[in-house]
């Protein structure tokens, strides 16, 4: 049995081009500052487990996310459907989605995408993506090094590479940080370029 976990935001939805505009409405920047923060704020999240955040900026956050959500859940982005379709053809899989997102906009876009999730985990259900990886793994039965999580971002690989073990994580190139960030953190084996790339991991395991 494989056990795989996937971020949801330039992962499996195509979400970069509605974020930006979402971002525009909410702060009023320019696309070029929003890019600007965007990438430092995935390359070190500000919601970690190590952090300890306090109820007051924990309650601001959510707040602050529900209204981002419910923004985007109104726009007309899509998912990554190819790569979707390599998912499907992964047999004996169990599978999960951990995301800094929230449940407002994530959980309606997958519930027709032809996947079976265990578990769709968003900011509501916690801040931290180490705490949702253990939870999926102990429903699981399985240890949090039996799984793969497969991200974006720089900062996801920050954060769960001394949970999962870096070997276990790999990075989408068609995602918000793209395949030169990516590889400043993983090695070029960990990249994945093309969507079918996620079959060639457990292919040349066998």
């Amino acid at each position: 049995m494989k056990h795989l976990i996937f971020d949801f935001d330039g992962v499996l939805g195509d979400t970069s081009d509605s974020r930006i505009e979402v971002l525009q409405e909410m702060d009023g920047k320019s696309k070029e500052e929003i890019l600007i923060s965007s990438d430092l704020y995935f390359t070190k999240s500000t919601h970690t487990r190590d952090l300890n955040m306090s109820d007051q900026a924990l309650g601001d956050l959510q707040s602050w996310i529900t209204k981002f959500g419910t923004l985007l859940s109104k726009k007309e982005f899509n998912l990554f459907h190819d790569f979707i379709e390599e998912i499907k053809k992964i047999s004996d899989a169990n599978l999960a989605v951990v995301s800094s997102g929230s449940n407002i906009y994530v959980k309606p876009r997958l519930e027709n995408c032809g996947l079976e999730f265990s578990h769709t985990l968003t900011f509501e259900d916690h801040h931290s993506k180490e705490e949702k990886v253990e939870m999926i793994c102990k429903d699981w039965g399985v240890s949090v090094k039996d799984v793969y999580f497969f991200t974006d971002t720089i900062s996801d690989v920050v954060e769960l590479e001394n949970l999962l073990g870096k070997n276990k994580i790999y990075g989408c190139a068609w995602g918000y940080q793209g395949r030169d960030r990516l590889l400043s953190v993983l090695e070029e084996g960990n990249v994945l370029t093309n969507f079918s790339d996620i079959g060639k991991i457990f292919t040349n395991q066998n």
